[in-house]
């Protein structure tokens, strides 16, 4: 038996740089990228499990201190022995038991405590692998369909998707398994960079297109929204009360200036990139908008692209309004449709939301909700699905949402599978559930549109390389997956040396000592 003997949470995190995130973030001198790092460890000294929880700046003591209470209390007043996880379903009724606990379900069942929660399950799906001696996302699909139900907490969701229906799907995608388990080896994860953040000029955005294309990226994500927020935030501090027709003005002229700016982009790649399918943009204006100004924006801002050129059109618009609101974004994706529906050639600019999605059930909303009473009426919410490693209980509740994604297409939705990895150990961690995705589901949407996930990295330092053990890697714009053993969030010494709260070095500027005392545990 190999047991449980102790658990360590610790605090990482990068500086902020002064850009990224949103204007909200910027004011205050850009985003604290932080992990809550939680180690467990095991009677055998060379087996210990990692996961972490990625947030921002202040909030990293309450999550710190919540993973720490969850973490003692289901793992080490419970006997666990990590050398069966992957039998029966052991590790599925380890995550019930947490995701079904009454006192922690009284809190909402959503926010530090199921990212606590996610934390342990991921966690004890790394000690599993290792254990095994697989990568994180290969020990998953050893399991057998009903032992990968067996993660699902079903209750919620079990209207659009049974649990009877969760296991034949998964027996159905054991189907050419093999064959898509080995294409990944060998070409790896479609990727996309995020590169355009709010806080550069048009010159050095153009310029990291550039730099891009010279490295074979297939497709890069520029922030939008910006002088809405500024707008807005510079009126409450005059103490003015906006109206409707204000709030209507100001994204308005928002979209006119990130017209400008999106326009440039899509200059430098239609003069720049001589592959034969060019790069593709997407844009996130990361939930800064009500329901009806997100409309105004979007809808400007598409047809002023679209008059320029009628080939700039985006991939996605990521997070118009909040991520907790599925019929808003029903809303916003009905009034975009019909006001785009006599384009010739087609205008479209698909909807994408779920980093900050919660839990399964709000993803079922997303991809169920509908308005209208009639079959032609019905319109619904998410074309493209960006949900978060960590941001939900963990694999557990990945793996439901990948089921309920698939059943969407199973029903002929055009659905996207593109999760999000804007943070430090977000792509170290959510190339499994992608590589999971891949395997049981494909590579493409219905129409044969591929999957492509998000890829962080900085120009000034290292977030990657250096600083986990097994860093996410990418070449030639694709993920590459090897075959180490784990998820990959454990950090390297180097790592922890350099971002470690209070002390690490790059924390160690008389600047920077004052928000390091403030934000840690």
């Amino acid at each position: 038996m190999i047991s449980i003997t102790d658990i360590r949470v610790s605090a990482v995190a990068a500086p902020p740089t002064g850009f990224g995130g949103d204007p909200r973030n910027i004011a205050q001198g850009g985003p604290v990228y932080a992990n809550v790092y939680l180690q467990v460890f095991t009677s055998d000294p060379s087996l210990t499990g990692s996961s972490i929880i990625f947030t921002n700046g202040r909030g990293l003591q309450e999550q710190a201190q919540m993973t720490e209470r969850i973490a003692r209390h289901f793992l080490l007043q419970t006997s666990i022995d990590v050398s069966q996880l992957h039998e029966g379903t052991k590790l599925g009724d380890l995550a019930q038991q947490m995701l079904q606990d009454p006192d922690y379900a009284w809190l909402g069942a959503a926010g530090a405590s199921r990212m606590a929660i996610g934390a342990v399950i991921n966690a004890l799906w790394d000690l599993m692998s290792r254990f095994l001696k697989l990568p994180a996302w290969r020990a998953l699909l050893t399991l057998a369909p009903e032992q990968l139900a067996a993660l699902i907490d079903f209750e919620p969701i079990a209207d659009v998707l049974p649990p009877a229906e969760a296991v034949q799907m998964l027996q159905q995608a054991r189907q050419g398994m093999d064959a898509r388990i080995d294409d990944i080896h060998r070409h790896g994860l479609l990727a996309y960079n995020t590169a355009g953040w709010s806080g550069i000029d048009i010159d050095t955005l153009c310029q990291q297109v550039r730099d891009l294309i010279s490295r074979n990226w297939s497709m890069v994500k520029v922030k939008v929204g910006a002088e809405f927020a500024k707008a807005r935030l510079a009126a409450a501090g005059r103490g003015e009360w906006l109206s409707r027709t204000q709030l209507d003005e100001l994204a308005s002229r928002a979209a006119e200036q990130d017209c400008e700016r999106l326009s440039a982009v899509f200059d430098t790649i239609s003069q720049n990139d001589q592959r034969l399918k060019q790069m593709t943009l997407a844009v996130d204006s990361n939930q800064i908008f009500d329901v009806q100004s997100a409309i105004v924006f979007i809808h400007k801002l598409a047809k002023r692209l679209y008059r320029v050129n009628p080939s700039y059109q985006i991939q996605w618009f990521e997070e118009p309004t909040s991520a907790q609101s599925a019929m808003g974004h029903v809303q916003i994706e009905q009034a975009l449709t019909m006001s785009f529906s006599d384009f010739e050639p087609p205008l479209q600019a698909p909807i994408s939301t779920g980093e900050q999605g919660a839990s399964p059930s709000v993803f079922k909303d997303l991809l169920f909700a509908q308005l209208g009473r009639f079959d032609h009426e019905k319109t619904y919410a998410l074309p493209v699905l960006q949900m978060d490693y960590c941001r939900v209980a963990g694999i557990a509740d990945n793996l439901a949402i990948l089921l309920l994604a698939q059943k969407a297409r199973q029903q002929g939705r055009n659905v996207r599978i593109c999760p999000h990895a804007g943070g430090i150990g977000l792509c170290e961690g959510v190339r499994h559930v992608q590589a999971i995705k891949q395997a049981l589901f494909g590579a493409n949407d219905n129409r044969g549109t591929a999957d492509i996930l998000e890829f962080v990295e900085e120009p000034s330092r290292s977030v990657h390389e250096g600083v986990f053990n097994n860093p996410a890697l990418i070449s030639n714009g694709y993920y590459q997956m090897n075959h180490e053993p784990g998820v990959g969030v454990d950090y390297a010494d180097a790592g922890l040396e350099l971002y470690q709260l209070p002390n690490g070095q790059a924390w160690q500027t008389k600047s920077l000592q004052p928000l390091a005392r403030q934000i840690s545990p």
